[in-house]
């Protein structure tokens, strides 16, 4: 429950992390002369392209570390079904033994009832 309660804080933390290296990356290569006689720095550029594989390659390790925790949950949710679908025939069963025990009790009341009359009219 904790991971799904933090799960639209993560969410919005990885799409704002995503849409800042995207940005950053364009902005270093938009910014590249592309006219006649244009020279680039070519380190600048290399620098940038880098920063953004290292930014990409650090939201795949902690997209994996999510995949990894979001299965975990996913495996313990249909656990937690299954268990709370075994619990609802149990309950249902323990209803069905209520009755009867239910019926039960009324008939021991009136055959104990029966047994005091019987008694008081010998």
């Amino acid at each position: 429950m904790v991971f799904l309660e933090d799960w639209a804080y993560l969410d919005k933390d990885h799409s704002i992390s995503l849409l800042g290296a995207i940005e950053a990356l364009k902005a270093s290569t938009l910014r590249l002369p592309v006219g006649a006689g244009a020279t680039a720095d070519l380190q600048s550029m290399k620098d940038a392209i880098n920063s953004a594989l290292d930014v990409m390659q650090a939201m795949v390790s902690s997209t994996n570390t999510l995949c990894l925790q979001v299965e975990e949950v996913n495996l313990m949710v249909t656990e937690i079904a299954k268990v709370s679908a075994k619990e609802r025939a149990l309950l249902r069963i323990c209803k069905d033994f209520l009755s009867v025990l239910s019926a039960l009790k009324v008939k021991d009341c009136s055959l104990r009832t029966h047994m005091i009359q019987t008694r008081r009219v010998n």
